[in-house]
């Protein structure tokens, strides 16, 4: 293929690629290290691991390799060095290196890598991968969504939103929103795992039926919303908006697998808000 390629087409053949350059950097940086890890702290109180800069590093550089016009966007970048990517009119990666930063450094195995693909203004390409269980999640916009490259089929799902699994992020909503959905669940049951990216991959796959978040960043985001939207699934902000709009400012989140469920979940969304 054209090594060339930034706002063409791009090919399953570059999930595959991408795929490989992904669970070889995520065995030597994040597995072969985990329990072992180190950490600092950011600004912002969340803390930055040795396998963060190691992931993003090793990704950056194959990445570029590969494809080197196009540009990187990643968490652990500055934001003077994400917005320049995001305004270079170029095609650019959104890169979470290590989503489930806390998860990954208590040893609790549940974390993931997510890479999203923007072309035009739009998320074209998306990958999220689970390394300790070894699956990919992947997704070419208008052309499928894959789990470990076969097209995936979702369980089947339920009719009616009280009989449906929630991601729900109490940490992030507003406190009306809390005690609703405390004292008046519409929703047979509630997770939250740490990691939006995973959070978006099991959704995608029917794993779990409905999510609600009151805040998260582009690299939370980019690739699992592109995976929803290639599984049939439907997602948009608390006020009705895309997810997605090319911006690093934080975006809250309303989504479903499937779109009666997400029906059955924005009504009564509204109704709150």
């Amino acid at each position: 293929m054209d090594q060339k390629l930034t706002t063409a087409t791009y090919r399953f053949e570059d999930l595959l690629a991408i795929e490989k350059i992904i669970s070889e950097s995520a065995q030597t940086c994040m597995i072969d290290c985990f329990r072992h890890s180190t950490a600092s702290y950011k600004t912002d109180g969340s803390i930055v691991t040795n396998a963060d800069i190691a992931m993003q590093e090793s990704l950056s550089t194959q990445l570029k390799s590969r494809y080197p016009q196009v540009e990187m966007l990643s968490e652990e970048l500055t934001a003077e060095e994400q917005a320049s990517a995001m305004a270079s009119g170029k095609d650019y990666w959104c890169l979470d290196p290590l989503d489930g930063t806390t998860n990954y450094h208590a040893t609790f195995p549940l974390f993931s890598v997510s890479l999203a693909l923007i072309s035009q203004g739009h998320i074209v390409l998306a990958v999220i991968y689970d390394p300790v269980r070894r699956e990919f999640f992947s997704a070419l916009k208008g052309q499928g969504f894959w789990v470990n490259g076969e097209i995936a089929e979702p369980p089947l799902q339920p009719e009616k939103m009280g009989h449906s699994i929630a991601f729900i992020d109490f940490k992030r909503l507003d406190k009306e929103m809390r005690t609703h959905l405390v004292n008046q669940p519409p929703y047979k049951s509630q997770r939250n795992i740490g990691t939006c990216a995973l959070e978006w991959a099991w959704l995608a796959s029917g794993r779990v039926h409905l999510l609600i978040h009151g805040s998260e960043k582009f690299w939370d985001y980019a690739a699992g919303s592109l995976l929803l939207e290639e599984s049939g699934g439907c997602s948009e902000t608390h006020n009705g908006e895309p997810v997605f709009n090319e911006t690093l400012e934080p975006r809250s989140v309303v989504a479903a697998s499937n779109s009666e469920l997400f029906q059955q979940w924005s009504s009564w969304i509204r109704a709150i808000d």
